[in-house]
C-alpha cells in the first residue's frame, strides 16, 4: 500500500490537472467521532470545490501507517493528508506534546484557550515539515479505565497501564505504575490476558473497544484534553487552485466548530453507556491521589518546557497569565 501512496504522491507532484483525489489517513474505527468528522471534512471540501478535489478517507489505520509516523509521511508526500494524535508526533517537533501534558486543561473552554494560544506555534512547526494544519479537535478528557477501585498511589503499584505517547507513560510511572505502549487494536486482547490490566483513554476509546467487558471501573481525573489534528502535505495544497485552496479552508473551519462540540456530545454520551454497561463511573478522585498526580504533572511541565524552549515558555506565560 505504501508503493501504492508513493506512486500517487509521484502522479500528484506533475500538477493539478482537474479532479484531484487523496487518500486520507485515519487511525481510529469509523463509528469514533473524531472518524465521522474527518469523513464530514471530505464531504464538505467535495461540495464546496464543485468536485475538484476528492477526500477518500481510511479510517482504522487501514492504508498501514503508526502514528509515530504520519508527520514525516505527510512531509514527504508519501500520504498528502492524515489526522493524527498531536501526541504522537512530539518526537519530530516537542510544541506537539503539549496537548497532552497532564492536568494543565482541567474543562473544554481552558483547552480551546490553550489551543488557540498554541496555534501559531503549531502552525510554525508544520511549516518546518512542509505541512499545514487544517484543523484540531479535542479528545474528551483522559481518564483511568482499572480492573480495581485506585484510591492512592498505593494502588498503582503493579498496575500495568495502557497509555498512548511519552508523556502519558511517564505519568502513570512517576506514580507508580508502568505505562506500555500498545496499539488500539490490541488493547481489548492486551487486557483479557492480563498483558495490560489498566487504562489511561477517554470515554470514547472506552466505548469503542468495549472496555467494560475487561475493566470495571472509569476515574475521572481529566488527565488532559489531547488533540488530533488534520494536516495536509503544504506542497500539494498550494498546487491546488485557489478557489479549492479556499474550498479546504472553509470545510476545515466548518468542521473544527462542529467537532469541538461534538467532542463534549460524545464524552456525555459515552459517559452514560459505560455506566449502562455496568461501568461504575469514579468522580471523586481522593485528595491524596490528587496530590500526587498534580506532582507527577508539574515534573512532566518542566520537562516539557525545558524540550520546547522559548516557545513553551510564551505559551505558558500567556496561558497562565504571568
Amino acid at each position: 500500500m505504501k508503493k501504492v501512496l508513493l506512486a500517487l504522491a509521484a502522479l500528484f507532484a506533475l500538477g493539478f490537472a482537474g479532479a484531484e483525489r487523496w487518500d486520507m489517513h485515519v487511525a481510529w474505527p469509523p463509528a469514533n467521532f473524531h472518524t465521522k468528522g474527518v469523513v464530514r471534512f471530505a464531504d464538505l471540501v467535495k461540495a464546496k470545490s464543485g468536485g475538484k478535489l476528492e477526500i477518500v478517507v481510511h479510517p482504522g489505520g487501514a492504508l498501514g501507517f503508526k502514528g509515530a509516523e504520519i508527520l514525516r509521511v505527510v512531509r514527504d508526500g508519501t500520504l498528502p493528508i492524515a489526522e493524527v494524535l498531536m501526541g504522537n508526533v512530539q518526537g519530530d517537533e516537542p510544541i506537539f506534546g503539549l496537548t497532552s501534558l497532564p492536568l494543565l486543561a482541567g474543562s473544554y473552554d481552558d483547552a480551546w484557550r490553550l489551543y488557540q494560544i498554541a496555534k501559531p506555534y503549531y502552525e510554525k512547526a508544520l511549516e518546518r515539515n512542509n505541512a499545514k494544519l487544517l484543523y484540531a479537535v479535542p479528545w474528551p478528557p483522559s481518564g483511568l479505565y482499572a480492573k480495581k477501585l485506585l484510591k492512592s498511589t498505593a494502588d498503582f503499584k503493579g498496575l500495568k497501564v495502557r497509555t498512548y505517547d511519552a508523556n502519558s507513560a511517564e505519568f502513570v510511572r512517576l506514580l507508580g505504575a508502568e505505562g506500555i505502549a500498545i496499539p488500539f487494536s490490541e488493547l481489548y486482547t492486551a487486557l483479557s490476558t492480563g498483558l495490560v490490566n489498566a487504562v489511561l483513554t477517554s470515554t470514547v476509546t472506552g466505548v469503542d473497544a468495549k472496555l467494560w467487558e475487561v475493566t470495571n471501573y472509569f476515574h475521572r481525573i481529566n488527565y488532559a484534553y489531547p488533540l488530533n489534528m488534520v494536516i495536509v502535505n503544504k506542497a500539494m495544497f498550494e498546487r491546488l487552485p485557489k478557489d479549492v485552496q479556499e474550498a479546504v479552508l472553509a470545510a476545515a473551519k466548518q468542521v473544527e466548530e462542529e467537532q469541538w462540540k461534538n467532542s463534549k456530545k460524545a464524552d456525555l454520551a459515552s459517559e452514560l453507556a459505560l455506566k449502562n454497561h455496568g461501568m461504575t463511573v469514579v468522580k471523586n478522585i481522593s485528595p491524596e491521589l490528587q496530590e500526587a498526580m498534580k506532582s507527577a504533572a508539574k515534573k512532566l511541565w518542566d520537562k516539557w518546557l525545558a524540550l520546547a524552549g522559548e516557545e513553551g515558555k510564551a505559551i505558558f506565560k500567556a496561558y497562565f497569565g504571568e
